[in-house]
């Protein structure tokens, strides 16, 4: 431990050399510093621990049908267990529920014409933990590279 302390002290007497403050200026950067270690440490909030995780990420429409078809596959993982809900956005129906989990797996057959959004829910609160957009995207891909291919040619 002294011989961190006495590191630092060398490494903080030449920048504050470098930089020309007095005594009292190092003593007030340091109160500084210490006062406001605190809230580099702090625990995130319940919201901002949870990651929810999708695939695919996006959704082509072929230029032969109406919807995306897709097989959706989604995960979740928590710091802490938690009573844990998956929706899709617009319906009132929960897709299926965890209680007192850390993570959780779900895969389903999904036909959409509008963009998807999944949300975790807290089981309790029905407070949005997280969510994710899978937008669906109509347009014929073959017209698109076959633009790209030719782009260069004069001819």
């Amino acid at each position: 431990m002294l011989k961190i302390v006495t590191e630092f002290r060398r490494l903080s007497d030449t920048a504050f050399s470098a930089v020309g403050l007095s005594m009292a200026g190092r003593l007030i950067g340091v109160l500084l510093l210490w006062m406001g270690a605190p809230a580099l440490f702090q625990a995130t909030t319940p919201g901002q621990e949870v990651t929810l995780h999708a695939q695919p990420r996006i959704c082509v429409v072929p230029a032969d049908k109406q919807r995306c078809s897709l097989q959706l596959k989604v995960a979740w993982t928590s710091a802490t267990p938690r009573h844990v809900c998956l929706q899709l956005h617009g319906q009132s129906a929960t897709l299926q529920c965890w209680q007192a989990q850390q993570s959780g797996d779900f895969s389903m057959m999904l036909a959409q014409t509008e963009n998807i959004l999944i949300q975790l829910l807290d089981a309790q609160t029905l407070e949005v933990l997280s969510d994710i957009d899978i937008p669906v995207i109509k347009r014929d891909l073959r017209d698109t590279r076959r633009r790209r291919r030719h782009a260069w040619s004069v001819f």
